[in-house]
């Protein structure tokens, strides 16, 4: 009588099927880009000390104060507002692009950094102490 042994050489596969029956939905924000009257105080201070307060946007997410003062008229890091603007977009699921993000950025930066900073207080960011 003959002893054979059998070798197993894979395991069995599990087969699994994900049905999705919505898509999620990118929110938009919360004001618009040219709403910068909703809070006059951002739009005071970036209106005079913009610089100095996109720095403090900057912070307000967590980054380096460099960050906010960036590329625009001799800033320190080239493309900091754009990331600044993208990365908080992508973060809270707001929809977009990185192609109208650079357009708004390099457009109507005040705009987009006031929108920016309206987003920060509807989403609880702490409060800056800059201005």
């Amino acid at each position: 009588m003959m002893n054979t042994t059998q070798v197993i050489t894979s395991q069995p596969a599990v087969v699994s099927t994900t049905v999705v029956t919505q898509q999620p939905t990118a929110k938009s924000w919360s004001t618009g880009l040219c709403d910068c009257c909703e809070d006059m105080r951002s739009c005071c201070c970036i209106s005079w000390f913009g610089h100095w307060h996109y720095a403090c946007l900057a912070q307000r997410m967590g980054e380096h104060c460099c960050v906010g003062y960036s590329g625009f008229q001799g800033g320190c890091v080239p493309g900091g507002h754009l990331a600044m603007r993208s990365r908080f977009r992508a973060t809270h699921g707001i929809q977009g692009s990185i192609c109208n993000d650079s357009c708004q950025v390099c457009f109507c930066l005040p705009c987009a950094m006031c929108q920016l900073s309206r987003e920060m207080d509807y989403y609880g960011y702490p409060q800056d102490t800059c201005c």
